[in-house]
């Protein structure tokens, strides 16, 4: 059969509401194409390639439809069946947005259980990196129910169900994402050509990515080949140094309060570093194997306790296990005596490296004994091994590689259009840390050029802000987090755009918080009231301005609802002040109504102010009278 479709169009699709409907395929060249759908009929040639396109009056609402096919000349022919009208979302992203209910439980183990919604529908999009625009994606469509759900996105699902509960309507959701993605991937060509900030990075890749000498091949030539630019392992010359052993002198070491990056002590580059701390241990865990806990590790480690290897993450380029916490035994030959030396060896070829932690995860305790678990937190001595330079994750692309420029554009979203859609749901951001000056810059972009691809200038774009990660701190100047969530806010400059506050929602060890119901009840929030003029506000208080109210800054915010107020009935926190000095100090704020008034006898003068300036802000509590959280936000941009 020469017949074919694009791949959205299967039994059980949904099908957009209220508009035209696109319709498009294969056949052999010039020939006749007749389509029906709803009692509605549009024919057309196909081109010298084969290719056809027509367009079809919308579907009405009620009722199962079928889509038929035909070839005049030959009568051959194609029939979808049980496709509905409905509302049709796109979410995309990176793993939060990817992660499945499926991977949540226990907490999501009632929402697999009573997924019993013939009218929510998921496509789900095959994840692809080759090299090339392309014209069709991998998926099927799934009717929602106990025995589909566990692979579903569980925000994009939490989302459909409100969705669906409230307009009583079916809802399609293509999903669309994939773990560790940055932004400048979902972008076309077009996109990143036009932007200052990718402009030159697009370049270079042009110039390499085809060439030979850039091409290492794992399995079937051209098909699985893989670029790597990065740097590998040059040899472990601190262990052949005795820098495992605990007669090692490191006093001349630098000192580093632990959990941290080595970037956020200074050290801007990749490379190997070795971290080193003695303890002293309860005399009777002398003997007994013990448990040792570092927290997540970013990227690869080899582990040491008084000088013999006790375990080790990663190989090669794995880059997929910077947040997977490391536990160890230790066995209790090795605990002979009251100290112990533990000595990691961090390997990071592209990024951040470091133990991160947070604070909580990194504790050692007897085997079996949780409960009597010693802090390492705090502060180690470490040491450079190899120093890379500055390597961004920029030098991995090709062929196979996720990040390459316009790589998921060309396989993943180019694909789906002009499939009609609502809007679209976005959840990324942590795969751009570095990027908080052009962030903003970026998103502005994608929304643009998603629009632009669908044709649709006022296609829906609503994003999830995002949570607190790390441990928990109440101001940090540097907070990269911080940033970037305060560049997703800058969406909303953009009409049709909404933005889902989840700083409460996040885990401190976790980048992949698994309470993910409530970030998609508040996604749907955001597009009920801004999109289909639900009555309500779209999300927590979003800051506005500031005025110098003679001591204090007063704090003006938008959809704060009837009034501000905090959840715990406290004063609100963690709010931080500065004069020109440009240093920040803890500050007092008391509620006036919609604003806050913030205040401190350490700043006479105040001319800025934060709240909740951190990775992960410690205690903050604002919120609007929805009830919804307030989004963090800074006054200055120092």
């Amino acid at each position: 059969m020469s017949l074919s479709l694009a791949s959205l169009f299967q039994d059980h699709a949904v099908i957009q509401r209220g508009v035209s409907v696109p319709v498009w395929g294969w056949a052999d060249p010039f020939v006749h194409v007749r389509v029906s759908l709803g009692g509605h009929t549009a024919e057309c040639i196909a081109n010298e390639r084969g290719e056809f396109y027509l367009q079809l009056q919308e579907l009405a609402q009620e009722g199962s439809h079928s889509l038929v096919v035909e070839i005049v000349e030959s009568a051959e022919r194609l029939e979808i069946h049980h496709l509905v009208a409905g509302e049709v979302w796109l979410a995309s992203g990176q793993s939060n947005m990817e992660w499945p209910l499926g991977k949540s439980l226990p907490l999501t183990e009632k929402d697999i259980a009573s997924a019993q919604f013939p009218q929510i529908r998921f496509f789900s999009v095959s994840p692809r990196a080759h090299l090339g625009p392309h014209r069709t994606v991998h998926g099927t469509w799934k009717i929602a129910s106990p025995e589909n759900a566990g692979p579903f996105s569980a925000v994009a699902y939490s989302f459909a169900r409100k969705l669906h509960q409230t307009l009583g309507v079916p809802i399609g959701i293509i999903s669309s994402s994939w773990g560790g993605s940055i932004i400048q991937s979902w972008l076309s060509r077009s996109a990143l050509a036009f932007n200052l900030h990718t402009r030159d990075w697009l370049s270079k890749y042009e110039s390499e990515a085809w060439t030979s000498q850039r091409w290492m091949h794992m399995g079937k030539p051209g098909l699985d080949g893989r670029v790597c630019a990065l740097p590998a392992d040059p040899g472990n010359t601190g262990m052949e140094n005795g820098w495992h052993l605990p007669p090692f002198q490191d006093s001349n070491w630098e000192t580093i309060d632990l959990p941290a990056t080595w970037q956020s002590a200074g050290h801007k580059h990749s490379g190997i570093y070795w971290f080193r701390r003695t303890l002293h241990i309860p005399a009777e865990w002398i003997g007994k194997e013990l448990v040792l806990r570092l927290g997540a590790i970013d990227k690869q480690d080899i582990t040491y306790v008084n000088g013999v290897e006790i375990g080790r993450t990663g190989k090669d380029f794995e880059d997929n296990l910077w947040d997977q916490p490391r536990i160890y035994q230790i066995p209790g030959k090795l605990v002979a005596r009251a100290t112990l030396t533990i000595a990691v060896r961090v390997y990071s070829f592209v990024y951040n490296g470091g133990l991160t932690g947070p604070c909580e995860a990194m504790v050692l305790h007897p085997q079996g004994n949780p409960n009597q678990a010693k802090t390492i937190a705090g502060t180690w001595r470490y040491h450079c091994e190899h120093n890379f330079g500055y390597i961004s994750e920029f030098h991995l692309t090709g062929h196979g590689e996720r990040n390459s420029p316009h790589m998921l554009y060309d396989n993943m979203v180019h694909p789906l259009a002009p499939f009609p859609l609502r809007g679209v749901l976005w959840y990324q951001g942590e795969s751009n840390l570095e990027n908080g000056d052009s962030y903003a810059s970026l998103l502005k972009d994608l929304v643009q050029d998603w629009r632009r691809l669908w044709g649709d200038p006022s296609l829906a774009f609503h994003l999830v802000q995002l949570p607190g990660f790390q441990s928990a701190k109440a101001h940090q100047s540097e907070s990269q987090w911080a940033r970037i969530r305060e560049a997703q806010c800058e969406i909303l400059s953009v009409p049709h755009t909404g933005v889902c506050i989840t700083i409460d929602l996040g885990e401190a060890g976790d980048i992949h918080p698994k309470n993910k119901i409530p970030v998609g009840e508040r996604l749907a929030q955001s597009v009920l009231v801004g999109e289909y003029h639900q009555a309500g506000e779209p999300c927590g208080p979003i800051f506005e301005k500031i005025t110098i109210d003679g001591n204090d800054i007063r704090c003006i915010f938008r959809h704060t609802g009837p009034c501000l107020a905090t959840f715990d009935g406290e004063p609100p926190r963690p709010f931080y002040i500065a004069g020109e000095d440009r240093i920040f100090h803890p500050a007092e704020a008391r509620i006036q109504g919609c604003e806050i008034l913030v205040h401190s006898p350490a700043v006479p003068h105040p001319v800025a102010v934060r709240y909740a300036w951190a990775d992960n802000p410690e205690g903050c509590n604002v919120i609007g009278g929805s009830g919804l959280m307030a989004s963090p936000f800074r006054s200055d941009k120092w």
